[in-house]
């Protein structure tokens, strides 16, 4: 906040913040103007670059109209980094999680080391972006391309708001194949459940992942009450609170996991990183591509328990909505993809579902053209 002070009979605005030892100090910045009409009105052009200010201890980047010789007040020559890092401080003064900042450090690393890190923000184009784009498919998958492009997206319009910019930046994804997600069969299933190659109690614990849909971390970040594991936002990636209900059998093996989680990282003094946070949760993610490879499952990852899970929730409820909910996407888009499998194929690769829940779609959606070819005699 700007607060309005005279001095000398000039009117000044101030604008207070904290030195990196927690003094508070301030910025003083002359209106040059002795009427107090004038005087609020330059103040309120001062209150809308308040982080700007604080951030930079003063106002090196700010050209305001009435020190620089009359016209709109504007922002110059601010790198990209030194507007990104205004951007993380405010971001992690909303709250946003580390692995988000750390995915924005990427991208704008990224995009800094192909259009080069002095850069002026003002300066930046579409043209730096379509640059940048044809840079990104050599080097990265065109998935990861438009993860970056879409956080890259969301800082420079940051920077428009903040009259870094004079227009926003049309920024468009680049197009990417869209591959079917992989999910196991009741076959590989039966295989994984039962395979010696890894502990009794990975086994069970990839069984959880299967019946819940939960993320890796979740069973660990989450918060347990009764038979309920909440899913609260600060852990979702979707920011929103997700409930969901544990069988016994299910409750029973989540506070196996935790109580193994407990145990080892009491051990975490002892410098070993399998005994951090991440450490013991990345186990489970190890084990898995272990006995993947050993069964001969291919190219399956960990993330594949949550497919499976979404897999198997389509076949029964039918509701892409449903199913979406459950699993805590941001958009029904996401989940779409689990609903484009054919239902022939499904029928084969999960059995244990086909006669209650694959066969009657089955009926309502080739019943008619089936009952043809018989009737042809082609069957």
């Amino acid at each position: 906040m700007a607060s309005l002070t005279k001095r000398h009979k000039q009117y000044c605005s101030q604008v207070s913040y904290e030195d990196e030892f927690g003094v508070q100090k301030r910025v003083v910045i002359p209106l040059r103007t002795t009427r107090k009409a004038e005087a609020e009105v330059r103040n309120k052009e001062v209150e809308s670059l308040t982080t700007t200010i604080q951030q930079d201890r003063g106002y090196k980047h700010i050209a305001f109209g009435w020190l620089s010789g009359g016209g709109r007040t504007k922002i110059v020559d601010r790198t990209i980094y030194e507007v990104f890092e205004e951007y993380i401080s405010v971001k992690r003064i909303d709250g946003v999680r580390e692995s988000t900042i750390e995915l924005n450090q990427l991208a704008i690393d990224s995009f800094t080391k192909q259009v080069g890190e002095n850069v002026a923000v003002f300066k930046v184009t579409e043209s730096h972006i379509n640059e940048w784009k044809g840079w990104s498919r050599k080097h990265h998958s065109p998935n990861t391309t438009n993860i970056y492009l879409a956080k890259l997206k969301t800082f420079f319009r940051f920077c428009y708001k903040k009259r870094y910019l004079k227009r926003e930046l049309d920024i468009i994804k680049v197009d990417a194949d869209v591959k079917p997600p992989m999910y196991l069969s009741d076959e590989k299933l039966k295989l994984l459940f039962v395979t010696d190659c890894v502990d009794i109690h990975y086994r069970k614990a990839f069984a959880f992942y299967v019946a819940t849909g939960c993320r890796l971390k979740e069973p660990f970040e989450g918060t347990i009450s009764g038979n309920w594991l909440i899913i609260t936002p600060d852990v979702a990636k979707a920011h929103k609170t997700r409930e969901i209900e544990l069988s016994p059998q299910a409750l029973e093996v989540l506070l196996e996991m935790r109580q193994r989680y407990d145990d080892k990282i009491g051990k975490s003094m002892h410098g070993s990183w399998s005994n951090t946070h991440d450490g013991i949760i990345d186990t489970y993610s190890k084990k898995f591509k272990k006995a993947a490879k050993e069964l001969g499952f291919g190219e399956h990852k960990f993330h594949n328990l949550r497919d499976t899970f979404a897999v198997r929730r389509w076949i029964e409820t039918g509701d892409i909505y449903a199913v979406s909910k459950e699993i805590g996407h941001s958009s029904v888009n996401m989940t779409q993809k689990y609903a484009n499998f054919n239902l022939r194929k499904l029928a084969v690769d999960f059995p244990s579902l086909n006669e209650r829940y694959i066969q009657p779609r089955l009926y309502d959606r080739y019943g008619t053209n089936d009952a043809l070819i018989e009737m042809g005699g082609f069957a």
